[in-house]
């Protein structure tokens, strides 16, 4: 029994001991600080200088502050690098990282706020004229706010807004605790104006306000219809008013329309109060924002010098209530010069001494090939001339002559005729043939004379069959402008 007692006495003996220890060796305490200039620090014992530095951190409005550390014995000074700034809010913190020589540290973090502030009560908002949700017959001449305390006027222009915005000069008093917001053009009649001032405002001692302040006013009850005015406008910036119930002529066929309203709308649905007749896909993209204007984009070029009718119809509503009661009609007509559509005229075809005619009106008609001049039994192909002749825009320089490459073409049935085209250019009103080309058509048409001449070669055979004479509608002048159908000819050659 004697030895076993001796055995637990030497084992206990070493957790005696560390319980001492702790008690001998209490933690790491902050005993004191001070603020005034610089930051002083007072520690319960030694503190290890490279674990002060790396556990102490200081912020300014969050921002981390740097500088430099003084130590003597169980005090820390840290010397801000510009200072402890007047009116400011500080955050001191210091880890557990910190500990003293001996290695004893912090039991938690410490983290300790001050303010160099002298007044640290937010600012109020105690009075605005107008009041909030007035309605006034009579627009303001200015708008008062009245505040508890002196403001930060540069805070101030960042925290207010006005909607809808007004251009504006602001007034302080001499303490910058009342200021007046003095429009510099009038009010809109019927408008309700919201002053919003968020938190970003403050007062001279930096304290921030505490809430989102907002006001409203209506300005000018309204009981009138809105208005309407419809233009057209084109890409380049060209553009002209529209008239009611008169045709409206010289539109140019890439116009897209404007509609503007002299106050906001329900421009949401305004969509379903347009409509263009005869028929033609259009796309309506409404203002949003100031939701007094539409732009109305048609999706296929309208026919030259055909009528439509734009048509508003009743029921378009202001945000007021208040309704245009009847329709509004614009009968337009697209008949710019320059996008005046290509139109064909006729067409001669020389045969041998004599002339076939190519035209709306002799579709089907018999065409009996010269057999002295195409002799059928040959096998031989004969060169001879196609004159197509076309009216184009007054400002046109001529038909597009790739596009008539293209765009033109001449076939047969059953083996009739073999028949290809070789050259292709222009005539000009110098050319001899021209006014004689000309004299044969039967033309009273509108727009410049475009005549194409075009050398062929005719292989003739004994069969009868078809000459179909084509031209495709993509055929175009040097402006773009194109036939509104393709054409299609046909002569029965006997």
């Amino acid at each position: 029994m004697r030895y076993i007692y001796s055995t637990l006495i030497i084992l206990l003996f070493p957790a005696i001991i560390l319980s001492c220890g702790m008690w001998l060796l209490p933690p790491l305490e902050i005993v004191s600080i001070s603020t005034e200039n610089n930051i002083t620090i007072v520690f319960s014992s030694q503190p290890s200088e490279v674990s002060i530095k790396k556990a102490f951190s200081l912020t300014e409005e969050g921002q981390t502050v740097s500088g430099s550390f003084l130590f003597n014995n169980k005090t820390v000074i840290f010397i801000p690098l510009n200072g402890l700034r007047v009116n400011h809010e500080y955050n001191i913190t210091i880890s557990t990282i910190a500990e003293d020589e001996r290695g004893n540290s912090l039991l938690r973090d410490f983290e300790y706020r001050f303010f160099t502030k002298t007044d640290t009560t937010a600012p109020q908002i105690l009075n605005i004229t107008p009041a909030n949700e007035n309605d006034l017959t009579i627009a303001p001449e200015k708008i008062t706010i009245t505040f508890s305390k002196p403001i930060d006027t540069v805070s101030f222009e960042r925290a207010l807004s006005i909607s809808p915005s007004i251009t504006h000069v602001l007034e302080w008093n001499t303490e910058n605790s009342v200021v007046d917001i003095v429009p510099i053009r009038p009010l809109v009649g019927g408008t309700r104006y919201t002053i919003t001032i968020n938190t970003t405002l403050t007062d001279i001692y930096r304290n921030a306000l505490l809430t989102t302040f907002r006001s409203t006013f209506l300005y000018g009850l309204d009981r009138d219809p809105p208005e309407a005015i419809v233009s057209w406008e084109t890409p380049n910036g060209t553009s002209d008013s529209l008239v009611p119930d008169i045709v409206n002529q010289g539109i140019p066929s890439d116009s897209f329309f404007v509609i503007e309203f002299d106050k906001q709308v329900l421009i949401d649905a305004i969509v379903g109060f347009i409509q263009i007749t005869p028929p033609i896909g259009f796309t309506v993209t409404p203002d949003l924002v100031s939701r007094q204007s539409a732009r109305i984009t048609l999706n296929q070029k309208p026919e030259w010098s055909k009528n439509y009718t734009l048509r508003l119809r009743s029921g378009i509503t202001d945000t007021f209530g208040n309704r245009i009661e009847e329709d509004i009609f614009f009968p337009l007509v697209f008949n710019t010069e320059k996008h005046r559509p290509v139109t064909f005229v006729g067409g001669v075809l020389k045969n041998n001494l004599e002339y076939a005619f190519i035209n709306s009106t002799t579709d089907f008609s018999s065409i009996t090939l010269d057999v002295i001049h195409f002799n059928p039994t040959n096998q031989t192909p004969v060169t001879t001339e196609l004159y197509y002749a076309f009216r184009i825009s007054d400002e046109a320089a001529s038909i597009s002559l790739i596009s008539a490459m293209q765009a033109i073409s001449i076939t047969t049935t059953n083996a009739c005729a073999f028949i290809s085209i070789r050259t292709m250019n222009f005539l000009t009103p110098a050319d001899p043939e021209f006014d004689a080309i000309y004299a044969m058509l039967d033309d009273n048409g509108e727009g410049k004379l475009s005549i194409i001449k075009m050398t062929i070669d005719i292989e003739n055979t004994e069969n009868r069959g078809f000459i179909i004479f084509s031209i495709r509608n993509d055929i175009s002048d040097n402006f773009g402008n194109t036939m509104v159908d393709s054409i299609n000819i046909t002569l029965n050659k006997q």
